[in-house]
């Protein structure tokens, strides 16, 4: 719990000076506040006398609306600093949150759901928003109120206000009772909630599948099961919340009843006044609050605190690097890249995708990697711009270890265009400019036309801003894949990697973006992963892998001719019927 509240610790401490002025004008409010039943118990006594004068109704009617007017402007006041300072909070919490997600590695993010992520920035953060917010007032409220009441309270009758006590030491008891059970719904609602999210995220990014495969009756019970689950552990939360108010509020009505009976026989005998029984009864209503909020308190900060142990989970990650903050030297012109003994095994499977690598990519090559499937070509290539780390072994750029590359200094060596590119909900020339916001027009349409995606009235009606949907839906698979390519393009990388990229086109068209790129590639280097000869003939030199090893590697004609993988891929190719 200590290291949770770390997490928040930052902002309490940026914004002290905001939070403490907050905190001063709400106990003020509330004292002036508790002064207005005094002077009503003073003004019926006023009234009670004999020779009462309307001189002196009024001058108490006065003090009372200049109180008044004073609680309404430090309530604007604590409210605007307190709130605001919530509302800061929740703003910032989202703000790092994004910017961790943004920073842990894909290996991470393949071990958490999306659905959970997205509850952690939604509920969660709401959660803690409303434990500061609401949370801290009602109990700095209960807090001074109480205290302000019980004083009031003793000044006027010490042996009365000890009866109205008589039921108050059970509060601890079912606050200490209630308060762990609380926090362990809260905790499960909320996880719940994360599997929910994710559910109905999963089903609606495909549910093109399961309309085509008429698969909507069992999505559906997959929703209406987890949504079942959610909503008991809501109900017993509430059941258990539900028990714990209404028990302050017996408590609160029993010592009422106490203050009736005894207070009431003190004021017949005269013992107190009138005035001052109306006062005392005031006060004990006023503490009524303070009971109430003790509840609504604590309900509140266990779903914060229950919140926060959630999101200290993520911020807490950490993955092992040792990469330095900026650059010793100027990017480079040319890049090579070796491995050596590189090995590499996703966290979430026990087998190596790859295998002692030792090969080199010289520079202003291309390069192209083939192999069956599964045999680690798309893992070897997500290694370069270091999207994973090597389980064994280094990966040199230049003859310096990629360990010694800031990320972003190494990323952007590289264009990446794998099969499955993301598309952005967006137009054709917002994502076309996601790694060059800054581009002109006439770049955004030659990188288009050099991948093979002619920006045409035909095709994109309204040009560059075409808005072409959600993950690209209105996009053919070879359309996104050259979009995906273009982007790749634009980004005037020094390194090219195409990961099966025109796998969704036929080979003439194919052959004409290869033919077009070639030129281009000139004093660059790149990186083909492809299974069709046509594409892989376009290479200086080819490497095969099989089963995450390298088995063989060198020029097209040079492997064309001895046995291996890329022989049998050839002599299928040319035995294939038309």
């Amino acid at each position: 719990m200590k290291k949770s509240l770390k997490l928040v610790a930052v902002n309490f401490r940026t914004k002290m000076g905001r939070i403490v002025t907050g905190f001063l004008c709400l106990a003020a409010c509330d004292l002036l506040q508790m002064i207005i039943p005094r002077l009503t118990g003073r003004a019926i006594d006023v009234l009670a006398e004999p020779q009462a004068k309307i001189v002196d109704l009024v001058h108490v009617l006065s003090l009372i609306l200049g109180l008044a007017l004073s609680v309404a402007i430090l309530r604007y006041s604590w409210r605007h600093l307190i709130y605001g300072f919530s509302r800061y909070l929740e703003k910032d919490l989202r703000r790092r949150l994004q910017e961790k997600f943004l920073g842990l590695s894909l290996s991470w993010h393949q071990d958490n759901s999306s659905g959970d992520l997205m509850a952690l920035a939604t509920n969660d953060v709401e959660s803690v928003r409303m434990a500061v917010g609401f949370g801290l007032v009602s109990f700095m409220d209960g807090v001074v109120m109480g205290l302000a009441a019980v004083v009031f309270m003793l000044t006027i009758n010490p042996e009365l206000c000890l009866y109205a006590f008589l039921p108050m030491p059970l509060i601890s008891v079912f606050t200490k009772f209630f308060g762990q059970r609380i926090y362990l719904k809260v905790l499960k609602v909320h996880d719940v909630f994360g599997r929910l999210t994710e559910t109905v995220r999963e089903q609606l990014s495909g549910v093109k599948v399961i309309r085509a495969m008429n698969l909507e009756t069992l999505a559906q019970a997959e929703v209406n099961q987890i949504s079942q689950t959610h909503s008991l552990i809501n109900v017993r939360l509430s059941l258990i919340m539900g028990l714990f108010f209404p028990l302050m509020t017996l408590l609160t009505n029993l010592a009422v009843a106490l203050t009736l009976y005894l207070g009431g026989q003190a004021t017949l005998t005269w013992e107190i006044t009138p005035g001052d029984f109306v006062a005392f009864i005031t006060y004990l209503a006023l503490l009524s609050w303070p009971m109430m909020a003790l509840g609504f308190t604590l309900g509140l900060m266990q779903q914060g605190l229950a919140a926060l142990d959630r999101l200290n989970r993520v911020m807490s990650a950490s993955e092992p690097s040792s990469r330095p903050l900026t650059r010793s030297s100027p990017k480079p012109k040319t890049l090579e890249i070796a491995f050596q003994n590189v090995s590499f095994a996703y966290r979430s499977r026990p087998n190596l995708a790859l295998r002692d690598l030792c090969l080199t990519f010289p520079a202003q090559t291309i390069c192209a990697l083939t192999g069956p499937t599964g045999a680690g070509k798309s893992s070897l290539a997500s290694l370069l711009p270091a999207l994973y780390e090597p389980t064994r072994g280094q990966i040199l750029f230049n003859g310096e270890p990629s360990q010694n590359w800031p990320l972003t200094d190494l990323r952007r060596l590289f264009g990446y265009a794998p099969q499955d590119g993301y598309i952005f909900a967006g137009s054709l020339g917002q994502n076309l400019a996601l790694g060059r916001p800054n581009a002109l027009e006439k770049e955004l349409l030659g990188a288009a036309e050099l991948a093979g995606l002619p920006v045409t009235p035909q095709v994109f009606p309204e040009g560059l801003e075409t808005i072409i949907g959600e993950k690209g839906l209105s996009l053919s698979g070879g359309q996104r894949q050259r979009l995906s390519l273009a982007r790749a393009i634009l980004a005037d990388p020094l390194f090219l990697i195409l990961d099966d990229t025109l796998s969704a086109v036929d080979a003439a068209v194919e052959d004409a973006i290869l033919a077009r790129l070639k030129p281009w590639l000139k004093n660059r280097g790149a990186l083909i992963v492809s299974h069709r000869l046509t594409t892989l003939k376009v290479a200086d030199l080819i490497y095969t892998l099989e089963d995450g090893r390298l088995t063989d590697f060198g020029p097209p004609l040079e492997l064309a001719a001895r046995p291996g993988y890329f022989q049998r891929i050839s002599r299928l190719a040319t035995q294939r019927p038309l």
